[in-house]
Formats: structure tokens, C-alpha cells, sequence
């Protein structure tokens, strides 16, 4: 008799609500971080670009262990859910650390960027352990149903749109009323990131309670089980589809750092950064239409074909901004360059509904194929382009917005780049060029349809279903 709990609606909306709540609480500090360091904490580019690259590399480092880590883990609340009871915490501490403004009790600017860069290793830190166990609990509650491993991340997709609308839309306003209410220029980013993380911490919490039936403790001799960092390197230099995946998205994920990175500063130095909450609200209002249209496209074309696309795509978007979003005066086109910032958003949304099925399927193919089950890695490797990515994209931002010339706003007088077409291209020129190198990589080398990926998953589940038996 099966025992295993079904999955319903309210799991799935749950799990992709709780996820949407964790990303809108980061939306301060993924969007401001370093132009709150450079313009309200007095920290320099080249100081700011070379403490990320440092904390960076930390959080690499811990993103290669996680996996290892958390399959070798066998703690008493189930392998994954007790992972993500100790997450919610150290995630939301980590948060809203990275925006507080030290200056009142700390004059010098290296210990406030190295308070920053504490906060930052804690929350990305927790988030290596947060998407690897969020994606294997996939497998824990959809088991081998493909159906259901796409509803989860489709739905995941959705919802992170819908709370980003949100998100985008009151971020920087209340940011804004905060600061009119105490005079604060820096208070409103702290309370506005409190806020949020509390959405998020009571939602999670909720999850926790509805997904542990789906990951039950194991006995405690399956934490014996090989699962070390040969393994899971193992797990990508012989699963030739698993490696060119991690190739075309570390890659990818380097130029859309960059743009990212710098996309503020765009509003900042041309007097525009009032209207950054309309272009970014409208951004997300897209992305949400984009997340709700694409995704059927998407399985009928297949997972690789939305990958190929979404590359190319992206690196649409990035070369118009880079040709369109400046006037030859050297003024904003606000128009052009939020279609720019529309279009990399929706972009994504021909890939990202499949989410963490790319690193499943290419995990079933590597169990099929070899006889040896590296399926409790997927999750975490799908983690590691990410912040490989995070580490050259985050860390070349801070030089290169030095080699544009950067120089911060004094009192009322706006900050500028002396050297706007370098900026320019650093925003568009430049990742369009690397979205472009990872959709030929991806066209050509990546090979897993999803016919052979339902096949492998199939006969896999068949083939455990003996092994327990």
C-alpha cells in the first residue's frame, strides 16, 4: 500500500509563495546593495568590487559544499524540511544586515563594507543550502511524475512574477516614505528589508509544516551513504549533459550579473531614479503576463529549445539598451529603455518555469546511464553557475563601473560616469555578447530531449522500486 501524502494546490501554491516571499525580501538588497555602499556608505567601486569578489568566492566555495553537506545530513525533522527549518532563520538574519547603516557608530568605511559582506555571505551562504534542498524536495514531492515537477516550478515561476509586480511596485516608495517621515536617507532600505523578511518568515514557516509529511526522518544508517565533493564533481565531469548545462548557464549568468549589477545607476546618473519604480513595476508587470503565456510554448517546444531561445532572447534585450535606451544628448529615453529592461525580464520566462527539471532530467540520464545515483546533487549543482556567475559578473561590476569613471553624487549634484559609452557598454554590449556565446554553446553541445528525459526518469523510478523491494 502507498502511503505517500498526495500532492495538492495548497502545497504547490505553497511552496512557490514561500519562495516568491524569500525573493521579494531580497529585492533591497539585490537591487541596491552597491549603490547603498558607494553613495550612502562612503565605499569606493574598486573597494566595494574587490570585498564582493572576496565574499563572493567564500560563497562559492560553500555553494561546491552544500550539496556534499546536505546528502550526507540525516537530521530528525526529514533530510531536506529540517534543512529548511534552520534556513528560515539565518536567511532572514542575513538579510536584513546587508542594508543597515553602520555610520552612526562606525566612522570607517572598510568595517562598514566588511559588516555588509558578513550579511551577504550569511544569506547567499543559506541560499546555496536553500535552492539545493528546495530542489530536491521537488523530487520528495512529485516523485517520478514529470506533470507534477513542472507544476511545482511553473507555479514557482508565477508566483515569484506576481510578488515581484508587488515588490517593484512599493519597494522604492516606501523606501521613499520612510525617509520623508525620520529624514533618513538609509533608514527606509533597513525597515523596508525587515518587512518583507517577515512575510517571508511566516510563510516559510507554514510550508515547512504542510511539506514535512513528503520528507519523513530516515534511519539514521542512511547518513552513511557516499556523498562527498568528489561525488558531486563526479556528477558533472561524467554526465556530458550535466557539464555543458553547468558550461552555458555559468557563462549566461556572468553576463546577466553584470547587467544587473549596474542597471541602477543607469536612473541614478541621469536624473531619472524617480521614475526607476515605474520602469521596473512595469518590468514585473510582464514578467508576471510573460510567466502565465510562455510556459505552455514551452512545453510544446521542448526544455532545450526554451533554453536556446531565452538566450537569445536576452541578448536582444541587452544590445537594445545598449543601442536605444541613451540619446545622442546624452539624456534617458525612458521609454526604450524599459522595453529594454522588459524584454531581458521575459526572456527568462521561455526557461525558468522548467527550473531545476533541466539538472533532474540531466541527473536521470546520469543514473540511467552510468547505474550510479548522483540524483541528490541535481539541486545542488544547479547552484553553482549561479554563483560562479555571481562571483565574476558581481565582482567585474565594481571595476568596470571604475573604468566608466564613476564619480558618486556630492548634496544635491547628481552622480555621472565620465565616460557614459563605456557604461552603456557594460549595461547592454557586453552581456549581449555572452548571452549570445551561451545560446550557440547551448544549440549545439546540449543534446537531453524531453522524451528520453520522461524515458530515463521512468525506468529509474522502476529500478529503485525493485532496490527497495
Amino acid at each position: 500500500m502507498d502511503n505517500k501524502p498526495k500532492l495538492t494546490s495548497l502545497h504547490v501554491n505553497t511552496y512557490a509563495l514561500s519562495n516568491g516571499l524569500l525573493t521579494m525580501a531580497s529585492t533591497a538588497p539585490m537591487t541596491y546593495i552597491m549603490m547603498f555602499c558607494t553613495d550612502y556608505l562612503g565605499i569606493s567601486p574598486v573597494a566595494y568590487g574587490t570585498a564582493m569578489g572576496i565574499a563572493k568566492t567564500f560563497d562559492f566555495f560553500v555553494c561546491i559544499l552544500a550539496g556534499p553537506i546536505i546528502e550526507k545530513s540525516n537530521m530528525k525533522h526529514g533530510k531536506y524540511i529540517s534543512w529548511v527549518r534552520i534556513l528560515t532563520c539565518t536567511l532572514f538574519f542575513g538579510n536584513i544586515i546587508q542594508l543597515m547603516d553602520t555610520s552612526a557608530f562606525i566612522s570607517n568605511p572598510t568595517i562598514k563594507l566588511i559588516i555588509v559582506c558578513i550579511g551577504y555571505c550569511l544569506f547567499h551562504g543559506s541560499m546555496n543550502f536553500n535552492a539545493t534542498v528546495r530542489g530536491s524536495l521537488v523530487r520528495k514531492l512529485a516523485g517520478a511524475n514529470m506533470e507534477d515537477r513542472r507544476r511545482l516550478t511553473t507555479r514557482q515561476s508565477q508566483v515569484g512574477a506576481a510578488v515581484s509586480i508587488i515588490a517593484s511596485a512599493i519597494t522604492l516608495p516606501c523606501i521613499s516614505f520612510v525617509e520623508g517621515l525620520t529624514g533618513s536617507p538609509t533608514l527606509g532600505y533597513f525597515l523596508v528589508t525587515l518587512a518583507f523578511s517577515l512575510c517571508f518568515l511566516a510563510c516559510n514557516i507554514f510550508f515547512i509544516k504542510l511539506a514535512s509529511p513528503f520528507d519523513p526522518p530516515a534511519p539514521q544508517t542512511a547518513a552513511k551513504q557516499s556523498a562527498s565533493l568528489k561525488d558531486m564533481i563526479e556528477a558533472i565531469v561524467t554526465n556530458k549533459q550535466m557539464f555543458i548545462l553547468v558550461l552555458t548557464y555559468t557563462l549566461f549568468n556572468v553576463g546577466s550579473q553584470i547587467s544587473a549589477g549596474v542597471t541602477t545607476y543607469f536612473f541614478r546618473v541621469t536624473g531619472t531614479f524617480s521614475k526607476y519604480t515605474i520602469a521596473i513595476t512595469t518590468r514585473s508587470i510582464v514578467a508576471f503576463i510573460a510567466s502565465m503565456v510562455i510556459p505552455p510554448i514551452g512545453k510544446k517546444i521542448g526544455k532545450k529549445n526554451s533554453l536556446v531561445l531565452g538566450r537569445f532572447l536576452w541578448s536582444a534585450g541587452a544590445l537594445f539598451i545598449y543601442i536605444f535606451a541613451l540619446r545622442k544628448d546624452g539624456s534617458a529615453n525612458l521609454v526604450l529603455m524599459t522595453i529594454g529592461m522588459c524584454m531581458l525580464r521575459a526572456a527568462t520566462y521561455t526557461y525558468m518555469p522548467f527550473g531545476v527539471n533541466y539538472w533532474l532530467d540531466c541527473a536521470e540520464y546520469g543514473y540511467y546511464t552510468t547505474g550510479k545515483d548522483m540524483r541528490g546533487f541535481a539541486a545542488a549543482i544547479m547552484n553553482i553557475p549561479t554563483k560562479i556567475g555571481m562571483a565574476i559578473g558581481g565582482t567585474a561590476v565594481g571595476y568596470l563601473v571604475a573604468w566608466a569613471g564613476y564619480v558618486p553624487p556630492v548634496g544635491d549634484k547628481l552622480g555621472y560616469f565620465e565616460h557614459m559609452n563605456r557604461y552603456m557598454m557594460v549595461i547592454g554590449l557586453i552581456p549581449a555578447v555572452i548571452g549570445v556565446a551561451a545560446g550557440i554553446l547551448t544549440m549545439f553541445f546540449y543534446k537531453l530531449t524531453d522524451e528520453e528525459a520522461a524515458m530515463y526518469a521512468k525506468a529509474n523510478a522502476e529500478k529503485d522500486s525493485v532496490i527497495e523491494a
